[in-house]
């Protein structure tokens, strides 16, 4: 396999594997680097690495990991729906880092996502988007999830309240 590393032509070819408890440190560092990337408050790495390891320990959290070392990374945090045939997946977060942008390893990480998403039966993925983050937004539409109600129009969107 060719280093992540390199640099050189986009690496769709990157492998991507499911995470278990013994990535929870390099997914806790992968987390923490992306967050604070925008300035955002998170908790210690030692925190995220604890609460990351009980996560990847149950059945209502998974994650994907894209090279070896880890360069990427998804999260998603899964619900059960009175609405929906199968259980709903929330993709928490979604990141490459930052030099290696652009080079198919984000494109490598849905792809694989998807397929653990229709081998796991889960109905829908939901993805919450910033509204300055445009290219976050088109990577999206471009792997196949709206932001506008087909039938209707209507925008999509996500709100919250932090309690606690």
């Amino acid at each position: 396999m060719a280093d992540a590393l390199a640099p050189g032509p986009p690496d769709a070819g990157v492998f991507v594997r499911v995470a278990s408890v013994d990535d929870a440190s390099a997914l806790a560092r992968l987390l923490w680097d992306f967050t604070t990337e925008f300035e955002a408050p998170i908790d210690a790495i030692e925190v995220l690495d604890a609460r990351l390891r009980r996560l990847l320990a149950g059945r209502r959290f998974w994650a994907l990991l894209a090279g070896d070392p880890a360069v990427g990374f998804v999260t998603l945090a899964m619900r059960e729906s009175a609405l929906s045939a199968g259980p709903v997946a929330y993709l928490e977060d979604f990141s490459v880092v930052p030099h290696l942008r652009g080079r198919g390893i984000g494109s490598a990480l849905m792809g694989r996502l998807l397929e653990e998403v229709s081998r796991r039966g889960i109905a829908m993925v939901e993805i919450g988007v910033d509204e300055p983050d445009d290219g976050a937004l088109r990577f999206y539409e471009r792997h196949g999830f709206v932001h506008r109600d087909p039938d209707t129009g209507d925008r999509a969107f996500y709100l919250y309240r932090e309690c606690g």
